[in-house]
């Protein structure tokens, strides 16, 4: 069953408040237009504009308008949202992809100096102690394979850190036995 419209002429309009009222064809009070009633893209009504709605009656007794819109005009059809790119918006997002590539490749090459190459891990075949320079003291510290740091220990040439065969050979070159 279709709902039963109404029509009316609209007497007032505030404009700046989003609501009028509608003087009812039929006769009897005034019914309030809120914008809200009617269509997202219809325009603003102006005074003296037929409008057709649904009447509803509030809580509080009073009669509004639902469902209305302005007789003969048809709500604007929405315009398809393609942001226009500006030459500031290409230049920025240059520099985004630049400053992101540039971070990467630092990240990059943080990450491989921190963990040995495959080549590093391998140059004395069969020597397990680990000699360590630590973060902490920059003491030069060996570490046995059954200490308890030996697993988590990474042994980085380039920052001085060494593998040797024997303890003979680490203390022999002035490496101190980790106390752990």
């Amino acid at each position: 069953m279709k709902p039963i419209l109404t029509k009316g002429q609209l007497i007032t309009w505030k404009e700046g408040r989003g609501f009028g009222f509608i003087k009812a064809h039929h006769g009897g009070k005034n019914v309030f237009l809120h914008i809200s009633a009617l269509p997202e893209n219809s325009p603003h009504p102006k005074v003296g504009d037929t409008i057709l709605y649904q009447r509803v009656i509030t809580p509080k007794g009073k009669v509004r308008a639902a469902k209305a819109s302005i007789a003969g005009i048809k709500p604007k059809s929405p315009k398809p949202s393609f942001p226009k790119q500006k030459k500031s918006g290409r230049i920025q997002t240059m520099i985004g992809v630049i400053m992101l590539s540039a971070m990467a490749l630092i990240i990059l090459e943080f990450r491989s100096s921190r963990s040995p190459g495959l080549i590093t891990a391998i140059t004395k075949p069969g020597c397990t102690i680990k000699g360590n320079i630590s973060i902490n003291t920059g003491k030069k510290i060996y570490h046995l394979p059954n200490m308890a740091d030996y697993q988590t220990t990474v042994i980085s040439p380039e920052q001085g850190e060494k593998w040797f065969c024997t303890e003979a050979e680490a203390m022999e070159k002035g490496w101190s036995k980790a106390s752990k």
